[in-house]
């Protein structure tokens, strides 16, 4: 009996499901390292960093299959892909002035205050004029049509786009009712001045809270301007009523600008009353007709002028909105503008009245430039500007005209040295602009011609001539020192700077000891003195150069050149101009101290040439 037997196993079919088990296997395995590098790629890619470079992975070669399998299609590798360029926005056509939102509306506004405000002038001055109702009727129909204009400016405010047209609105009426109140006193003199002013002050000031009310500095500037441009005409005349009424605006716009970076309300408020000043000034200082006292002019322009320096300071104290940037800068030139009126009085004053008050400005404005740290840079640097203007009318009113260049000199030289002290450039600018003014002042009452001959010379240069050259050998030395001190002229060319200050120190030093001899032994003995002490002088200098030359050697090429200019300057007078002016004696005199010196110098540069011959023959024994 047998048993059945199992069925056989097909051994190829068995070899084909294994290949293809492992050729299964490789492409999945395959299939997850792409699927790495894929994954990798998206999180590094970024839309702003520049593109990756393509990873590189090895291509899989796969392995021989049997012939009964058939191959599998590889998959593609994914490669990173650039971002795609932005595209730029396109550029926004131009709108033309005219057709932006609310341009045209704000024209017309300003267009109606400007034509309503006229028509309120004519009607209280025209009306007048003509005879055309009465006094009482054109102030009353003036101040109903006003109050109207505000009424109905606070009714638009509240709706929808009204703000341009409330602001056009209430401008007008405040300006209107500001205008009455001053025909009422200028024209009627229904009230006295200084009333009717306290009262147009506070029309003004009522008018300029609802400007802050509604965060609107153009209804500001309407109701100033439009009061201020239109007050002229019903003045009539620049009269000191006139005056008072735009200080009044000078002051009522102040408030308004506490606390806030409103740029422009400040020169309107100023510019109008520090304007009719100068009119009034040069009116009164051309015609005689004119019924204003100067007296009057000087004390509003003080006035003017102390309230534009304190609501300068107010609004450029430390942490204001309105310190810097152009509210700042707008700030500054309004102080600036408000003291116009006073460095014009001088006109109107004697020369002793105007010196005093120049010197009171000048040391309230310099002292308070000097120790009001709290204030902006540029306000700072505008009062010292300002206060050194006010001292150089000072120096011009005060002094004789024989000592003015003296006196400047003087000036500069203090200015100089406490520019040197305290290292600000801005004071040797002052220094500077005093110091060229004096030098040529100088220069007019000694000039190179004065020089040239005794009697010229014993007319024109005195003992005053001697104290102005000592003051320019002074601001000169001192110049060139505080150049050196605040680096103006690197250390490699301050012996240039020290050689052209030295020319015009050897001038003034000439001037002082013609005139001093003049002085001293009169006219022609003490010009032939001065000269041969000059001469002298000049030769000391061009020795003092090649010595200094020699034994600095940093210098040595620039004091070289200088002494030996000098030189040929100190001969060429000897012998062009001492030999033929001066006399036998003082002649003898010069010539002999001028060769012992030239001797001196010739001797000191040839020990220097033989001792460095002698240092280089013996390092080439070496």
């Amino acid at each position: 009996m047998t048993t059945p037997s199992s069925p056989a196993v097909d051994p190829r079919l068995v070899t084909a499901l294994s290949d293809e088990c492992e050729s299964i296997g490789r492409q999945l395995r395959h299939m997850g390292q792409n699927l790495s590098i894929l994954q990798t790629q998206l999180t590094t890619m970024r839309p702003a960093a520049p593109a990756a470079a393509p990873v590189q992975v090895p291509a899989y070669v796969p392995q021989p299959a049997p012939q009964h399998v058939a191959p599998q299609p590889q998959p593609q590798y994914l490669r990173p892909q650039s971002p795609p360029m932005q595209p730029s926005p396109p550029k926004q056509p131009t709108v033309p002035w005219w057709q932006r939102d609310g341009m045209i509306s704000r024209l017309l506004a300003i267009a109606g205050v400007a034509v309503t405000l006229i028509g309120v002038v004519m009607l209280l001055v025209l009306a007048a004029q003509a005879g055309f109702f009465g006094p009482p009727l054109r102030v009353i129909g003036g101040a109903a049509l006003s109050g109207a204009l505000i009424f109905a400016g606070f009714r638009v405010y509240g709706r929808p786009g009204g703000r341009v047209g409330a602001i056009a609105l209430a401008a007008t009426g405040f300006a209107g009712l500001y205008l009455d109140v001053m025909a009422a006193s200028v024209l009627y003199g229904w009230i006295v001045s200084p009333v009717s002013m306290v009262i147009a002050f506070g029309i003004a000031a009522a008018g300029v809270s609802v400007a802050v009310r509604w965060n609107s500095e153009p209804l500001a500037l309407l109701i100033v301007l439009g009061a201020a441009l239109a007050a002229p005409a019903l003045a009539g005349a620049l009269t000191l009523s006139l005056i008072g009424f735009l200080v009044a605006l000078q002051v009522a716009g102040f408030s308004a600008q506490l606390g806030r970076d409103w740029k422009y309300l400040g020169m309107a408020r100023t510019a109008p009353v520090a304007f009719v000043l100068v009119a009034a000034i040069i009116a009164v200082s051309l015609f005689d007709g004119m019924q204003v006292d100067s007296s009057a002019l000087t004390i509003s322009a003080v006035v003017v002028s102390l309230i534009g320096l304190g609501t300068a300071v107010a609004l450029q104290w430390k942490e204001s909105p309105s310190r810097d940037g152009v509210a700042g800068a707008w700030s500054s030139a309004t102080f600036i503008v408000a003291t116009l009126p006073l460095l014009g009085v001088n006109v109107l004053l004697g020369d002793q009245v105007a010196a005093l008050l120049y010197g009171v400005m000048a040391l309230v404005f310099l002292s308070g430039a000097a120790v009001g740290t709290d204030l902006s840079t540029h306000l700072r640097m505008s009062v010292a500007g300002t206060g050194a203007v006010a001292l150089l009318l000072c120096c011009v009113a005060g002094s004789p005209q024989s000592l003015t260049a003296a006196v400047l000199l003087a000036v500069a030289t203090v200015f100089i040295v406490v520019a040197g002290s305290t290292g600000s450039r801005f004071v040797c600018a002052l220094g500077s602009v005093f110091a060229a003014i004096g030098l040529i002042g100088f220069l007019e009452s000694a000039s190179p011609s004065m020089l040239m001959t005794s009697r010229a010379a014993s007319a024109h240069l005195d003992a005053l001539t001697a104290l102005t050259s000592l003051t320019a050998i002074g601001v000169l030395v001192a110049f060139v020192w505080v150049m050196r001190r605040l680096t103006v002229v690197s250390e490699n060319n301050i012996a240039v700077a020290w050689a052209i200050s030295g020319m015009g120190i050897l001038y003034a030093a000439t001037c002082a000891l013609v005139a001093s001899g003049i002085e001293i032994w009169g006219g022609t003995t003490g010009f032939v003195f001065g000269h041969s002490a000059a001469t002298v002088v000049w030769m000391l200098a061009a020795t003092s150069a090649l010595v200094f030359g020699l034994n600095n050697r940093e210098y040595a090429h620039t004091m070289l050149g200088t002494g030996l200019t000098l030189t040929c300057a100190a001969l060429a007078k000897l012998f062009l101009f001492d030999l033929a002016t001066l006399s036998g004696l003082v002649r003898g005199i010069a010539f002999l101290v001028v060769g012992l010196l030239l001797l001196l110098v010739g001797t000191r540069y040839a020990r220097a040439f033989g001792k460095a011959d002698q240092i280089n023959s013996a390092s080439a024994a070496r």
